[in-house]
């Protein structure tokens, strides 16, 4: 997690579309939303008494409490530049940085699958705040006897990204060193899946850790547990088990791609013209036991699909008088697709060109069946 501002060459910053502040760092696009800016009063909040030099100027206080949440975003930003440029080494494009209240992320097209690129790209993160808290360790030892407005800066920085660093190096999705996690046993098991599942079940543990910390702490202490810190810790430990959790699922999903196959998962369907009856077009597609039907026009060319749900609103008695035209959706021509594509291929096929249904067709062009999208889906997603 990370979060930072800046200001891009050759572009001023600008509200994004999204609300908020969006600008340029050379050519990586860094959006912040209203979220982000919401961050840097939170963390000046939480880091004021650190600041307290002279308990009669509470204005300087929150000055400096300020300023150094400005430089904590800076320096978290560095973080995820990290990440862009690394990715960026690798030869996978960057789309952009965004920053939020709890973090920020990198977005990046991986254009090869590389457990050694991607560990790389992830342990550049950790890596890059360690080595700002420790330029900001030297810089506070530089102040110590000079101003003291500097020093707690300084020193407030070295701690805060020396700490941040260790803690995106935990072993737990979606932290950074989840990911770098999840390519070592990729690699070990030329299963990148694998190494997700493995990763996130760890960020889940993370998660509780986070949360039961203060507990643990206050215990070992004496003392009750403050409450500022519970909350804290209950936000990252949601954060972190919702990315894990979500990793999961993905990782899952990833699992099951291989066994789609768009002839096993079409269902049977019959041709039926546009102007045929809709008690005679249930009885065609009933007498060879198909569950759906694909209208045709006069030429014989496939232009609807009939709608499950509107031909079961259609009372019996009126289904003789009826057309099976009116309860269908348009089919477009390209919502095709061949019966024996599977996996990524099938995948991508849909992705092409989106809908809702495609005609299965056989090599010879023969029709073998409807393929719903909401089929794909629940195969993906698996038993509930």
């Amino acid at each position: 997690m990370s979060a930072g501002s800046g200001t891009g060459q050759g572009a001023g910053q600008r509200r994004s579309r999204q609300g908020g502040l969006a600008f340029t760092l050379g050519r990586i696009p860094v959006s912040m939303p209203w979220s982000g800016l919401l961050g840097i009063g939170l963390i000046a909040y939480l880091w004021s008494d650190r600041f307290e030099i002279d308990p009669a100027q509470p204005t300087q206080t929150a000055v400096l409490a300020l300023v150094f949440a400005v430089l904590f975003y800076l320096s978290i930003l560095g973080h995820e530049l990290a990440h862009a440029w690394v990715a960026g080494a690798a030869g996978f494009p960057v789309h952009g940085i965004t920053l939020w209240v709890l973090g920020g992320f990198t977005s990046y097209e991986r254009r090869t699958a590389s457990p050694l690129r991607e560990g790389l790209i992830a342990v550049s993160g950790p890596l890059s705040s360690v080595a700002i808290g420790f330029a900001a360790a030297i810089a506070a030892s530089a102040a110590y006897s000079g101003d003291p407005r500097v020093y707690v800066i300084a020193y407030a920085l070295a701690v805060s990204n020396i700490v941040l660093g260790i803690y995106n190096a935990l072993p737990g999705l979606p932290l950074d060193g989840g990911a770098v996690l999840k390519c070592v046993v990729w690699a070990i098991s030329g299963n990148e899946h694998r190494g997700t599942i493995i990763a996130a079940w760890a960020g889940r543990l993370m998660a509780v850790l986070v949360f039961v910390a203060p507990f643990y702490l206050a215990l070992r202490s004496g003392y009750q547990p403050d409450v500022s810190n519970i909350v804290i810790s209950g936000l990252v430990a949601a954060y972190l088990y919702a990315g894990a959790s979500d990793a999961l699922r993905r990782a899952r999903q990833g699992e099951r791609i291989p066994q789609l196959s768009a002839r096993a998962l079409s269902r049977p369907a019959v041709l039926v013209a546009h102007d045929t009856p809709l008690a005679e077009a249930i009885r065609q597609r009933d007498l060879h036991s198909a569950t759906g039907m694909v209208i045709v026009d006069p030429d014989g060319r496939p232009t609807a699909l009939a709608q499950d749900d509107a031909v079961t609103a259609v009372p019996l008695q009126r289904r003789p008088w009826v057309p099976v035209s009116s309860v269908s959706g348009l089919l477009d021509p390209r919502a095709v697709v061949s019966a024996e594509l599977v996996g990524e291929s099938l995948l991508d096929a849909m992705g092409a060109f989106p809908a809702d249904g495609y005609l299965v067709r056989d090599a010879a062009g023969d029709l073998v069946g409807i393929l719903h999208t909401k089929d794909v889906e629940r195969a993906l997603s698996g038993p509930r």
